[in-house]
């Protein structure tokens, strides 16, 4: 029985994911593996000067928090409920850091006059779904019933970054790594302290006991030959942007116009 339930549930999970890409395909035009930029202008509603404000902005909020926001707009979902889409497309693509779980992804469907801001479990606290809501409704609904597309999500994009530099985002930032790397310093110099105090000790007592006449520690730990390679600081990586992988809980907010 035991046996029966373990191959219904795998079963189960291979159904999911053969389904899963076909459902994040069901787009036009469809969506690429990985988003090259932080702007994904499917439905070409952008200007190239808007999608390069954007690019810069969202690039410098990752630099300034590590969260990561990204826009996309699509034609059309063809009949897919527009948050199963925004939230599968999110986790493919990974927005936001591994670990951390920040990132954003603004998912805008022109013909079908929907939006819907997705956001990832570790800024829900900086985003809450009612705060998100509100966005939609004060800056994206306004702009895209007047076909202002880029004034729209320039503005919600704006509002969204401002809340994340202010709140739970600006806790992962340069400030953070600043103070990771004095850790790593005192606990440097604190390795370097217990090695070189038991050196120091014997040094000074092999001294005492030659000045003494005790030839038998002529040519002994010192007279061995001990190497001067020196102390490896190395091991580990220092950190650097993973290259995503954020996960997404379903917290965010839809909205049409």
């Amino acid at each position: 029985m035991a046996c029966k339930s373990k191959i219904f549930r795998w079963f189960l999970l291979c159904l999911l994911l053969w389904a899963s890409p076909a459902l994040v395909q069901a787009v036009t035009p469809p969506l690429p593996a990985r988003p090259s930029q932080y702007v994904v202008d499917l439905a070409g509603v952008l200007d190239a000067g808007t999608q390069a404000r954007l690019n810069t902005m969202l690039k410098d909020l990752e630099a300034k928090t590590t969260a990561q926001m990204v826009v996309l707009t699509v034609n059309s979902l063809e009949g897919e409920p527009i948050a199963d889409f925004s939230h599968q497309t999110a986790v493919k693509w990974g927005i936001g850091q591994k670990g951390k779980d920040n990132g954003v992804l603004i998912t805008v469907a022109v013909k079908d006059r929907k939006y819907r801001i997705e956001v990832g479990y570790g800024l829900e606290g900086a985003l809450p779904d009612s705060l998100v809501g509100s966005i939609g409704r004060q800056y994206l609904a306004p702009h895209f019933r007047k076909g202002d597309f880029a004034g729209g999500l320039v503005a919600a994009a704006t509002a969204i970054s401002n809340k994340i530099v202010g709140g739970a985002g600006a806790k992962d930032g340069p400030q953070n790594k600043e103070e990771e790397g004095l850790n790593w310093i005192i606990l440097l110099l604190i390795i370097l302290s217990v090695i070189a105090v038991p050196i120091i000790l014997i040094w000074w007592l092999a001294r005492k006991l030659k000045t003494r006449g005790a030839s038998d520690y002529d040519g002994g730990f010192w007279g061995g030959g001990w190497s001067s390679g020196g102390w490896s600081s190395g091991g580990g990586d220092s950190g650097g942007f993973s290259g995503g992988g954020g996960d997404f809980g379903g917290g965010g907010a839809s909205g049409d116009w």
